[in-house]
């Protein structure tokens, strides 16, 4: 997928490069048994320094997705891109927890993140409008979602940040899809500490998503809540769906 070279300084380096290529092999860009790049391309494409890059290498290399062979390069693995499909199907269950996020905190129009500018597809730094909803739990039963709208939905923003069933709404807009979705681990910094109540520096699993409005990108959410990891329970076989 295409991304701007020039990557957003709001986010640590590493953790952009190493999304990025994780997009890559969750979308099937880069497959099993496929090579990447030098880390001299790499460094080049997205003009980051050999130790930003190797920190990259490295978090995907400690997730199973890549194999870094010394004086071969680094490959895609099997097994761990094939869990990370299974994962991609399976996340509407997680994201479908977005809907319990009902207390509006704020709202109001910002740049976004590259990664958002990426996902809508925006071609540039702009103000789009956003939104923030929080459940009523806090620690590790927290959860929270900043939501980020393309600007073609302004005048719906009101309705859209209110609304609980924001799928509702959206589809009446027009025709509803999902785009692409990935995962990341993070800590947490002080305001996403302050929003979910949880210690400074405790681990976050960042779940983000686009919504699709027509074939177009509409929306591009970040879901927030405490731990590390996903766990997704796949039904045994027998099972009722």
């Amino acid at each position: 997928m295409a991304r701007s070279d020039a990557l957003d300084a709001e986010f640590s380096l590493y953790r952009q490069v190493e999304t990025i290529l994780r997009d890559q092999i969750a979308d099937g860009v880069l497959r099993p048994g496929d090579r990447l790049p030098s880390e001299e391309a790499l460094r080049a494409q997205y003009g980051v320094s050999r130790g930003t890059l190797r920190q990259a290498l490295e978090a995907l290399e400690r997730d199973g997705l890549v194999d870094r062979a010394r004086g071969r390069g680094t490959f895609v693995t099997a097994g761990r891109s094939e869990e990370s499909l299974r994962m991609r199907r399976d996340l509407g269950q997680m994201i479908a927890a977005a809907g319990t996020a009902t207390r509006r905190d704020r709202e109001g129009r910002a740049v976004p993140p590259q990664v958002v500018i990426s996902a809508l597809e925006l071609g540039g730094k702009m103000e789009i409008p956003f939104f923030i909803r929080l459940t009523a739990a806090q620690g590790d039963n927290a959860l929270g979602i900043k939501r980020y709208l393309a600007p073609e939905l302004a005048r719906h923003a009101e309705d859209l940040a209110t609304e609980k069933d924001f799928d509702a709404i959206l589809a009446r807009l027009g025709k509803v899809s999902w785009g692409r979705a990935w995962v990341e681990a993070i800590l947490a910094e002080p305001r996403f500490a302050m929003m979910l109540k949880v210690p400074l520096g405790s681990s976050l699993l960042s779940l983000w998503w686009v919504d699709l409005l027509d074939g177009r990108p509409a929306a591009c959410t970040q879901m927030l809540r405490p731990g590390s990891s996903i766990s997704l329970e796949i039904p045994a076989a027998g099972d009722a769906p």
